[in-house]
This record gives C-alpha cells, structure tokens and sequence, in this order.
C-alpha cells in the first residue's frame, strides 16, 4: 500500500473494508478458531461436580510446575470485528460475571465436607494390673541369666550399641515409664486391652500404676493430668467408644503394701506372718468400704458415658476382678526352709514368703476380693469379668514353670514360664523396678487380654475360671 501511495498521489489513499472472518483464506481462519470465544482473553476456569459431593474449581493446567497465565494474549487480526457494547453495558456485564463466579463461589463453600466416621474404641481405666505394669518382662530369669544384657531374653528393653548394652523401659511403657518422681503410670505395648484389638478395636489405656479409685472418679495422678473419668469423656467426645474395662480397688486396700509386709517379714527370719499378725484379717474389714468406692467409680464412668454423644450408645461397661499372683502353698516349687535373704525363695524364686502367706492370697483375700467386686457389678449392672484364675498354672514360683537361663530366648517360652514377674529385693540382682513385682508380665497380660477378648466375643461368659484355654496362642 506504500507503493501504490507513492506512485498515485493525485489520489486520496485507498480504505480497504474489512474482510468477513468467513471471506479470509482457511490458514487464517484455523488461527482465528483455534480458540473458543470463552476462552479468549482469559484462562477457562470450570467448577465441576466433586467425587464427594462439593464443588471443586479447575486449576489451570501447569507447565514445569508453572500455571499457565491467566490472560492469553491474542494477534489483532486473529479476532474478529465484533460492535463494541455501551460503556454502562460492558460494566454490568462484568459486574454480572464477578457475581455468578462469588455465587459459585460461595456455593463450593457452603457444601460441607462429610464427617470423618468416628474410630471405634475400647477403653481402659484402673490400676496397674490392667496399665500393663510388668510388661517389660517376658517372663524371669535365673540368677545368673540376670547379670547378662537381655537376662536370658526377658529383658525387652534391653538392646546393644556397639557391643554395649543398654535399657530403655520407654520402649515398653512410652512416656509413662518411670523417669522422676511422681511418673510411672507403666502402660505397656502389650496391656490387656490391646487384646481386643483382634475384635477391630482401637485400645485407648487410661489406667495408671497405684491409681486408687478417687484417681477414677475425680483426681489427676501421675501422668494423667486430669481424672480417669474427665479423660474418658475427652475420648468419647470424638470417638465411638465401644467398651470400657475397668480395673480397681487393690490400692484402695493397700494390697501391694501388705505383700511387702508378708515378705519383709520372711526375710528376717522370725517366722512371723502376716497370716499370723492379723494382716489378713484387716485387709477383709476393709472390703465393704472399698466396696462403696468402687462403685462410686462405676457410677461416674456411668455418668460420664451418659453425656456422651450418640455414636457410643450401647457401649459395655466391664468390671473386671484381679489374678491371684501366688499358687497355694502345695504347688510351691521350693521349700519353705528357715527364711531370709539366702533361701531360694528369695534368692532364686523371687518369692519370698511363708507357706501360710501363700495360702492367705491363694485361697482368702483372691477370692474375697473377687467377690466384692462381683457384687458391685451386679449392683451397678456392669458385665463382670473373673480374673481370679487368668495365671493359674504360670503364678509365680508354682511347680510345673520355669525361669529363663543364659543361652534362652525366653519370647518363645511362654507355655512353661511364670506369668507373674517376682521381686528383685534382697540378694537377687535388681532388675527394673520393684513396682512391677507380682503383677502380670508380658505373657501374663497377653492372657489377661485373651480372657478379656473372649468375654467381649461371647458376653455372659467367664473365660479365666479354673479351666479356662492358657496357649499363649
């Protein structure tokens, strides 16, 4: 057109009309068309149905980890004339078009996410014997197994470094090994409770070693920093609690108090028992006042589940009794000699007491505090698990178990060794904490959580009577 300007002057300049879009040769068209009409000017951002039900917004695709530009520039010629609208229109145009995407907007938003299903729970509440306490040890070793590293492979805390070895009691108990004073709740990996894990529950353990039953009802201890109950209700504030066991009332009779008096009494050899003192008789009168407090105990955990939401209607309560620790004198495997420190009831056995004390737990206060608890349950209409005979076969020093020796691997011992962790006092070689003395070791509370499994398979029944199955499998 320069050319033609220049050659023809005396002419004004030529106007050109402007070509239909449909009248320009097809190589121009295709550039034209390449895009759609909403996607020129801007990104095409699309609000589709979600999978779950919300809104969800298209991002822009993205190119080595860069969005594509949400303006796309376009050649002058590739659009095509198009008359352009009054001011006053285009501004409600766009107006309109920011409304319709803050209403979808608004819609995604409005559209709630669906509620994560609740987990299924069962809880644990009590003293040591459901806490887990003792469950470091598989079972315990002889003497001279308990000067090796993993004391003939009772020891699970015990592991090597360079050839050193070393105890880490967290590996067992987490945070709530003892490492101060006023620690030491020892809630074991292998507690009771985890036993209901084959029915498809999540074990959730409160329990606490030494807790008494105010510890339930409404005081923090140890690493609790509220009551058992108050941390149950946090629990049942978001899950779906199915079951709680629990186990109490030993501390509120002193029992682990009076076993150290009967054993202190043995060692120093003057024949004095606590049989023979009245320990027994005193330990009886004191039933029908823990009688009252635990089912203080099972009253708040009722209350308590009562506030509860609807997702644990229909939860169990389980109040469980204790496992008799001790054989009867009859199937002691040791003698009973003369006492002290140096007879292998103290030195070997772990248990050192006279035959009268034996039959004292055995065949008294066992089953005396079995039937207190019975009747709270039947007063308060929990289901009732006996636990009175979870370890008979495997008490401590009962004829018929065995202690791991050095070359042992005691993790694979457990249909011959004794469920019940003896004490370290005296001569013996200290092992671990004398708090975990006479309570249920690793295998013992494997079979407590099988007793318990069985009762929640099967309500009505009393799995851990005299007979109950014992394979540690």
């Amino acid at each position: 057109m320069e050319s033609m300007a220049s050659s023809v002057t005396a002419e004004p300049p030529m106007v050109l009309p402007r070509l239909r879009a449909d009248s320009r040769p097809s190589r121009v068209r295709s550039r034209m068309y390449s895009r759609s009409p909403e996607h020129r000017g801007q990104a095409h951002v699309s609000v589709l149905p979600h999978p779950e039900g919300r809104l969800s917004r298209r991002l822009p695709r993205t190119v080595k980890g860069t969005a594509v530009s949400a303006t796309v520039p376009q050649h002058p010629r590739s659009v095509p004339a198009v008359p352009r609208r009054p001011r006053h229109m285009r501004r409600a145009g766009r107006a309109g078009r920011v409304l319709a995407i803050l209403a979808l907007s608004a819609t995604a938003l409005a559209v709630p996410a669906p509620a994560q299903a609740a987990e299924q729970v069962a809880v644990s509440l009590g003293d040591s014997f459901i806490s887990g306490e003792a469950g470091r040890w598989w079972g315990n070793s002889t003497v001279s197994a308990a000067a090796g590293c993993t004391r003939g492979g009772t020891d699970r805390a015990a592991y090597r470094k360079l050839l050193i070895c070393y105890y880490d009691p967290q590996r067992v108990y987490d945070g709530t090994a003892v490492h101060g004073e006023g620690t030491g709740c020892h809630r074991s990996d292998v507690a009771e409770i985890t036993g209901l894990g084959q029915a498809g529950l999540t074990p959730v353990n409160l329990a606490c070693s030494g807790a008494e039953t105010r510890h339930v009802i409404n005081e923090a201890f140890k690493e609790n920093t509220a009551s058992q109950a108050e941390l149950l209700a946090q629990v049942a504030a978001t899950q779906q609690v199915k079951v709680v066991v629990l186990s109490i009332g030993g501390n509120d009779l002193n029992l682990s108090g009076m076993l150290r008096r009967c054993a202190a009494m043995y060692m120093a050899g003057d024949r004095r028992s606590c049989a023979s003192t009245g320990e027994g008789d005193r330990f009886l009168a004191a039933l029908p006042a823990v009688e009252q407090q635990v089912t203080l105990a099972v009253q708040k955990i009722r209350r308590v589940m009562s506030q509860a939401s609807a997702r644990s209607a229909g939860y169990r309560l389980i109040l469980q009794s204790y496992p008799s620790p001790l054989p009867s004198s009859a199937r002691v495997r040791y003698g009973e000699g003369g006492g002290g420190k140096a007879t292998k009831r103290t030195l070997v056995g772990g248990c050192p007491l006279w035959d009268t004390d034996f039959d004292l737990m055995h065949d008294t206060l066992a089953p005396a505090i079995d039937a207190m608890l019975r009747r709270v349950a039947t007063a308060t209409g929990a289901e009732f698990l006996s636990m009175l005979s979870a370890v008979e076969g495997h008490a401590l020093c009962e004829q018929g178990t065995s202690q791991a020796g050095p070359l042992d691997d005691a993790a694979g011992l457990g249909d011959t060794m004794e469920w019940v962790r003896y004490g370290t006092a005296g001569a013996k070689i200290s092992q671990g904490h004398q708090q975990e003395a006479m309570h249920p070791n690793a295998f013992g509370q494997q079979a407590l959580g099988r007793c318990l499994l069985a009762l929640y398979r099967d309500p009505g029944t009393q799995p851990c009577n005299a007979g109950m199955p014992r394979s540690q499998t």
